[in-house]
C-alpha cells in the first residue's frame, strides 16, 4: 500500500480533507489523534514525558495539555525533544496500523510531517492550506485559546508556502466545501493512476 502524507498548519482543515479521503474509501491514520492517545496509553512514552517536562505533565492518568503547551511553546529545544519522543512511539504505532491495511493507498495525516521527518515514509505528500484569517477564526472557535496564544503557536510552525513547495499536491481549503470536495476528487484520481504506475 502506498502512503500519502497529508499535512498543513493549525486550522487549515486537515481533518476535513482526511474525512473526505475516508469517504472515498481510503484508510486514514491520524497522527495527531494517535499521538494524544499514546501519550496516555503508552507507559514508556509517559515516563519519558515526565522525565522531560516534570510530574505536572499529567494529572493522574490525564494529560495536562495546558501545562505541556505552556512549557513547549515557549522553549524551542523542549518542543524539539518532546516531538522526538512522541514521533518515536508514533512510528511504531503507524507501522502496526499499516500492516493491517489493504488499500491502493492510505493517508497519513500529520501536522508536522516534514518537520518530524515522517515524510520519508510517504510515497506522495499533500499540503492543505487556508487563508490566515480563516485559520485564526477556526482555531479560536475550536480550541478556546486567546488570539495571542494562537499567534504564538502558528509562529512555531513552518510557513504554508514552505510546506506547499515540499509537497506533491496542494489542496486549498477556503471554506467552499464543494470546491474542496472537487480538489480531493481530482487528487484521488491522480493518486490512483500514480499508484498503479509504480506498483
Amino acid at each position: 500500500m502506498k502512503i500519502v502524507g497529508l499535512t498543513g498548519g493549525m486550522g487549515v482543515g486537515k481533518s476535513t480533507v482526511a474525512n473526505l479521503f475516508e469517504d472515498f474509501g481510503f484508510p486514514v491514520f491520524n497522527s495527531d489523534t494517535r499521538a494524544k492517545e499514546l501519550m496516555v496509553e503508552n507507559d514508556e512514552l509517559k515516563r519519558n514525558i515526565i522525565s522531560l517536562l516534570g510530574q505536572e505533565a499529567y494529572e493522574g492518568d490525564t494529560l495536562n495539555r495546558k501545562y505541556i503547551a505552556k512549557k513547549i511553546f515557549t522553549d524551542k529545544e523542549l518542543l524539539k525533544k518532546q516531538n522526538l519522543l512522541v514521533h518515536t512511539a508514533l512510528q511504531h504505532d503507524f507501522q502496526l496500523w499499516k500492516s493491517k491495511q489493504n488499500a491502493l493507498f492510505g493517508i497519513k495525516e500529520a501536522a508536522i510531517l516534514f518537520e518530524s521527518g515522517s515524510y520519508k515514509d510517504c510515497d506522495f505528500t499533500i499540503a492543505v492550506t487556508s487563508p490566515d484569517p480563516l485559520r485564526m477564526q477556526r482555531i479560536l472557535s475550536r480550541d478556546h485559546l486567546s488570539e495571542t496564544e494562537v499567534k504564538e503557536r502558528i509562529q512555531h510552525q513552518w510557513p504554508q508556502s514552505k510546506i506547499v513547495k515540499l509537497s506533491t499536491f496542494h489542496i486549498n481549503n477556503d471554506s467552499d466545501y464543494e470546491n474542496l470536495k472537487n480538489q480531493v476528487i481530482q487528487t484521488v484520481n491522480i493518486l490512483k493512476s500514480k499508484c498503479k504506475q509504480t506498483s
